[in-house]
């Protein structure tokens, strides 16, 4: 065999995410011809082992038609991308618009929390400065001056969606680092379109396809359930100290109050539109819905119309 116009690379997957690690592996790249070589004067045996292309008979019977899978803009929604998927299995029920990249709002504040987990002590204490304090509100109201535990942080920021709480735990270290630690560990978990300028969501660079959110769902599923049982929370309060006053944190999701509630993040600026990924049981089955770009005020309408569906197709 004769290969021209390829090139060669070696590539390894370390993993720092507890996804498994993959070997050593090769790739071509680049266009690629092949040839394969005959003897020079063929005898019998290279015509058997390489019979010569015949006109194909004309078939006698009619083409048997297949059923088309579902029309994906059948389905009655204002995302402009979603996924339906099995996060155990990998299966993927229904998709449209899902491998282009948009912007993802809050649920940027996934990765945020388990980078925040693996990089800091969740004893650190970590106080909220003035221009934290002044970014976009949310209903926690962590002022400026207030201090609060690394691990207590993760409430606000997972269940209220608070900004401040975001910035905040990027900022307890090295800021440029972190955000580069969140970009980094979304490509070890499988997301080749994701970028983060911030650790909030506020900003419209950060992008994601929804396929990339699928990918996502699976890894909080297998190796992160402690951020997927925050998120189950409902409502939580924080009482008065020395560090901090009286806080209420309630969940934006409208899907937790659900019984097979597993978990999931809401999302919402002016360029992303409304953003949302839910993990819920269905039959028993625990599948992702991921809308990105609904419309404001639909997103759980959406989700629920995917819902609907894939129920349909698990009964």
């Amino acid at each position: 065999m004769i290969y021209i116009g390829a090139s060669v690379r070696l590539y390894q997957n370390t993993s720092r995410t507890g996804a498994a690690k993959t070997p050593w592996f090769f790739a071509l790249t680049g266009p690629m011809t092949v040839f394969k070589k005959g003897p020079t004067t063929p005898d019998s045996s290279f015509y058997e082992s390489n019979p010569p292309v015949t006109a194909a008979k004309a078939s006698t019977t009619a083409p048997v038609k297949k059923t088309p899978p579902p029309s994906v803009h059948a389905i009655p929604v204002t995302a402009r991308a979603y996924v339906v998927g099995n996060v155990a299995t990998g299966k993927i029920y229904f998709e449209s618009n899902a491998s282009t990249a948009l912007s993802v709002a809050s649920i940027s504040k996934l990765i945020t929390a388990f980078v925040a987990i693996d990089t800091i002590p969740l004893e650190t204490v970590i106080t909220i400065t003035p221009e934290q304090a002044a970014l976009s509100p949310d209903k926690s109201n962590l002022l400026a001056g207030e201090q609060f535990t690394a691990e207590t942080l993760l409430l606000p920021l997972l269940l209220s969606s608070s900004n401040v709480a975001a910035e905040a735990l990027a900022s307890s270290i090295d800021r440029t680092k972190f955000l580069d630690l969140m970009s980094s560990y979304a490509w070890e978990v499988g997301m080749p379109s994701t970028f983060f300028a911030d650790a909030s969501g506020l900003s419209p660079q950060n992008v994601a396809s929804a396929r990339d959110i699928f990918a996502l769902a699976k890894y909080l599923y297998t190796y992160r359930q402690n951020v997927l049982a925050i998120t189950r929370t409902l409502h939580t309060e924080l009482a008065t100290t020395t560090l901090h006053g009286f806080h209420v944190i309630d969940s934006t999701h409208p899907l937790a109050i659900e019984p097979g509630f597993i978990g999931g993040k809401t999302g919402r600026t002016t360029e992303a539109g409304e953003t949302m990924i839910t993990i819920i049981k269905v039959n028993d089955e625990p599948i992702a819905l991921i809308v990105l770009g609904s419309r404001y005020g639909e997103r759980e309408r959406d989700t629920r119309i995917l819902l609907e569906k894939v129920e349909k197709i698990l009964r």
